[in-house]
Order: structure tokens, then C-alpha cells, then sequence
């Protein structure tokens, strides 16, 4: 899915166009007793956020509402207004989908049905019932699904046991919408929904300490000193972040584990490899000449050319920084180690891949993959997209989450409910809006009743790399986006899980969100400039309501 969760500031001037300060669509809209719209927070934008995918065929199952406090009690008066009125952004064109089969009845697995032979009745049963499409927004891709056959194709099987199956062409996601429900349809299957892409959403002694003022503030930032003054972290604190991989910067090198790519697209890598142990960043720019090219992989893949990101550097920096000793940043978790798991790259990255990360960084087995020695407490997920929460992400988030791990997303910089947004509006997760120095909502940040909390979002500072395209030196620099609130949180649930380790993702949650702070704004001020969730990270609060 293609939202971008990450956005940078004050850096090379074609990431400068990207900033996501975008006002919310809902400032137009007509409020339920909130007395004004819903883009009011910080910074005016200045850009469209990038294509994002529709919504997955299935029926997702649904989210429970958090408590409703702060900000939350308005967007749930809001809700049935933003959601009619909203329109998500438009997704680029897909080439995959996600099928499973239904588990054999006995008297079927005694007749020795294998599951290859069923998944090639199921396509050919699936294909002759799905009407392709002649005309249209098919046509606005290079393969047209008019023009020439759908050659699908099964190849490979992700952890939860579906197969992904390869179109043998890019088809508008409507339509590649309409092929799921038909294979959805038929009585030997479980699930079926388009395999979406994925894209990102962007006191020590330490000399740019004082530019931190997110973790040092304690009133609009996450006031990290006093958790400090009870933990720094825990080495046997994993925290995996599922991203574009890492550079090994000589502030982050410390706290590196050994990680693993699970990007399956070369094209994606951009590196020449698919799956294997090499997680890092070989960068993930894109030209406008490559977007432009009807025939090449990444026609149309974003809404414009970028420099490489560096992104999944940057939310490892958030998190885990070495602090005091004596260069750049600190870290939220000084002591805790950071697994890297690629699953973006160049224009993103897709569900099955992420599902299939997701898995391996909780310590589930993955066919064809080594199992992980080091499994992870926390995930953090800095990345996401458009749509309902899919069957596929949805039945990983309960995996991981059966095992005790936490899982933390951003919500997406759309400005918008983050009913629109998945993986941030799936059960089970703790989702992570924006706010800005002010201790306002950060006017591209997502809102909404799937908001958990929020965190500072806007000039954050992190490790980063020079490189416009391949890697350069190592550097620092500033950033937006909810990408970067939401490190801030997996770093704090890393240090209440170093006190106690028994933990679990509920009463992670729970203690979040019981300590956040909510921000003094003057009588009258907009719902939706109110911090999304149930307010402000305190990282004291939390770190000693576990104490």
C-alpha cells in the first residue's frame, strides 16, 4: 500500500516537496459538536501524498474501539461524516493476489487431494468466472487486462499457508479487486485479496542532544529523562523494525542484530537479491523517467521521483541511538538491540512480504527461511497504506501478538481517519499519530478511533546517509511524519518490557495509554487539533507504571 508514513524536513529539496503538512480533507467537512475541521493542526502542506491502494475485497474483521478520551471522543462523533464524505487516495495497479485455501475435511485428505492440484482447479474455476474487463481503468496501464489474457501463476506460499499468485501483469486495483472476489467466491477457498503494496509513512551527553527536543520536552515531548532514571534498556530487548533495511551508521552499529530481507521482488530490492540474510539499505530512489515508463517496473509506482529515504535508518535511530558516547543522537532505548527486517524497497513493499517478516521476527517459522535466534518483543511498523485491514495482516497481527509480541504502526499522514488506513485500523495494534512542538496535531497526521496515542512527530532529528541515491557517508537530519512518532513508542514499550519482562501486548497498551498527557490548548480549539488517541506519550509515566 502506498501511503508514505515519512516525510523529511529541512533535507534535499525533492524530499523537501514530499512533506506531508498536508490540511485535512475533513476541514471541509460539516463536524458533529466539534466546532471546526479536521486539518488544523501544524504545518500546511505542500503536496498530495503519493497513490494508495483500495480497500481488500474481504471483510476485515473489526476493530474495537479504544477508550474514548481526548481527541478520540470527537473523531468518534466524526466518524460516520469523514467516512462517507472521505475519498482515499488512488491506488497504484497490483500484479499479485493473496489466496488460501480452506483446511481439507478428512474425508477430502483421505483422497489424497494435494493442495497444488486444488489451487490449479480453484484458478481455472476462478477464471473462468471472473469477466474481465474491456475498457476502462485497465487500459491506463501498459498490460491491459482487455488487451491480453491474465496469465495467473502460483508462486510462492507465505507463512500463514496462502499462495501468492502472480497476474503476469499489472491490472487497475479495482479490477485486480473484482479478480479476488472471484476466486473469494469459490467453495474451496478461504480468503482471497489483492496482494497490496506498502510504502513508508517518514539526558546523555551526546552533542545534537539539545536538538532532540522531543525527548527532553516535558510538555509536548515524550519527557524521556525521568524513564531514563529507572532504564536505558535491556540487551535481551528486541525490537525488530520491519523497513527498508539499514546502513550500518556508526551510531546505530552497537545495537544491530544480524536481521533478514524478505523482499521477493528484485526490481524492489534494488540490489540484484531476493530473500536473504542481507537487510541492508541499498537505497530506494526512483526517477521520473523510471515512473514515466509504461513497460518498466515502477510505471506510476508513486506520484513523484525521490530520493533514496533512508528511512528504515532513520526509525532505527529513534529507537535505539547509542546514547553517551560522546557523538550524535540518543536513542529512546539506549541499551535494547534493534532487529532489521527488510520488507520495503524500491517503491515499497507488499503485504505478503511483511506478513511473512512479521512472522519471522516473532520467532514463527517461515518456510524457506532460517529460523530467527533472537525474536523480537516489539515490531515496529513505520509503514502502511490504504484499505481495510486485510485477512493477511490481520491473521499475522494475531500471531505475533499470540506470542506475546507488541506490534506498533504508524497512522498514516494522510490527515484523515485512520478508518482508511491499514495496517494502523487492525485489531490488535498500537497505532501512532502525530502532534507537533506545540503539542497539536500535526496537521498530516491520521485521526480517528483507531488512534492509540501520539507522539511527537515534526523536526524529528536521526541517524541518516548522504546518499541521494546509492549510500553515501553517515549523516543526521530532521524529519516528519508519524513514521517517526511511532519509534518513539516501540522505544518506550522496549523499556518497560526491560523492567518487566512478562508484559503483555494489552497491558502494554493499556499503561500507554493510561499515562499519556493531554495538551493545554486554548477554550474552543478544534477537535481535530487535539493530539490524536488519548493523547501525548509521557515515557516517565509509562516506564513507572511498571516499576
Amino acid at each position: 500500500m502506498r501511503t508514505k508514513r515519512f516525510n523529511f524536513a529541512l533535507a534535499r529539496s525533492a524530499h523537501a516537496r514530499m512533506l506531508a503538512g498536508m490540511l485535512s480533507a475533513a476541514a471541509l467537512l460539516p463536524l458533529a459538536g466539534c466546532g471546526g475541521g479536521g486539518g488544523d493542526g501544524s504545518n500546511p502542506s505542500s503536496s498530495n501524498a503519493a497513490p494508495a491502494p483500495t480497500p481488500a475485497p474481504t471483510t476485515p474483521t473489526p476493530t474495537p474501539t479504544p477508550t474514548t478520551t481526548g481527541s478520540n471522543a470527537c473523531a468518534t462523533q466524526q466518524a460516520a461524516v469523514q467516512m462517507a464524505a472521505q475519498t482515499a487516495p488512488a491506488e497504484p495497479p497490483i500484479d499479485h493476489l493473496i489466496v488460501k485455501l480452506k483446511t481439507l475435511t478428512a474425508t477430502r485428505a483421505m483422497a489424497a487431494i494435494d493442495n497444488g492440484t486444488r489451487l490449479d482447479a480453484v484458478i481455472q474455476r476462478s477464471m473462468t468466472r471472473w469477466t474481465a474487463p474491456v475498457a476502462g481503468s485497465a487500459r491506463a496501464y501498459a498490460s491491459t487486462v482487455g488487451q491480453a489474457p491474465v496469465n495467473v501463476q502460483v508462486e510462492r506460499t507465505i507463512s500463514n499457508g496462502a499462495a501468492v499468485l502472480s497476474l503476469g501483469q499489472r491490472m487497475a486495483a479495482t479490477d485486480a479487486a473484482a479478480l479476488a472476489q472471484a476466486f473469494a467466491a469459490d467453495s474451496d477457498v478461504d480468503y482471497a485479496e489483492p496482494d497490496h503494496p506498502m510504502q513508508i509513512r517518514d539526558t546523555p551527553s551526546d552533542p545534537l542532544y539539545s536538538q532532540q527536543w522531543y525527548l527532553s520536552d516535558p510538555t509536548a515531548g515524550i519527557d524521556m529523562p525521568p524513564a531514563w532514571n529507572v532504564t536505558k534498556g535491556s540487551p535481551t530487548v528486541v525490537t525488530a523494525v520491519l523497513d527498508t533495511g539499514y546502513r550500518p551508521h556508526a551510531d546505530l552499529a552497537a545495537n544491530l542484530m544480524p536481521g533478514y530481507s524478505f523482499i521477493s521482488n528484485v526490481n524492489t530490492s534494488n540490489n540484484g537479491l531476493t530473500r536473504g540474510p542481507d537487510a541492508t539499505d541499498p537505497g530506494d530512489w526512483v526517477t521520473q523517467q523510471e515512473l514515466s515508463n509504461a513497460n518498466g517496473p515502477y510505471y506510476n509506482c508513486a506520484s513523484q521521483p525521490s530520493d533514496s529515504s533512508w528511512h528504515g535508518t532513520r526509525v532505527m535511530g529513534v529507537i535505539g541511538a547509542t546514547a553517551n558516547n560522546g557523538a550524535g543522537i540518543a536513542g529512546v532505548s539506549w541499551l535494547g538491540r534493534i532487529l532489521p527486517v527488510r520488507v520495503l524497497g524500491k517503491c515499497g513493499g507488499t503485504t505478503s512480504d511483511i506478513a511473512d517478516g512479521m512472522r519471522w521476527a516473532a520467532g514463527i517459522p517461515v518456510t524457506g527461511v532460517p529460523n530467527n535466534p533472537t525474536p523480537a518483543k516489539v515490531i515496529n511498523l513505520s509503514l502502511g497504506g490504504v484499505g481495510a485491514c486485510s485477512t493477511t495482516f490481520q491473521q499475522a497481527i494475531d500471531d505475533v501478538t499470540a506470542k506475546g509480541v507488541t506490534v506498533v504502526v504508524a497512522a498514516g499522514n494522510d490527515g484523515l481517519s485512520t478508518g482508511l488506513d491499514q495496517p494502523a485500523n487492525c485489531r490488535g495494534v498500537i497505532s501512532v499519530g502525530a502532534t507537533d512542538a506545540t503539542g497539536r496535531r500535526a496537521s498530516f497526521s491520521n485521526f480517528g478511533a483507531d488512534v492509540t496515542l501520539s507522539a511527537p512527530g515534526v523536526n524529528i532529528l536521526s541517524t541518516s546517509n548522504t546518499g541521494t541515491t546509492t549510500p553515501g557517508a553517515d549523516t543526521y537530519g530532521l524529519a516528519n511524519g508519524t513514521s517517526l512518532a511511532t519509534p518513539q513508542v516501540s522505544g518506550v514499550a522496549a523499556l518497560m518490557l526491560s523492567v518487566n519482562g512478562n508484559l503483555t501486548p494489552a497491558q502494554i497498551q493499556q499503561k500507554l495509554q493510561g499515562g499519556t498527557r493531554t495538551t493545554k490548548l486554548a477554550a474552543g480549539t478544534s477537535c481535530t487539533a487535539m493530539p490524536a488517541g488519548s493523547g501525548i506519550l509521557d515515557a516517565g509515566a509509562a516506564v513507572a507504571s511498571v516499576n
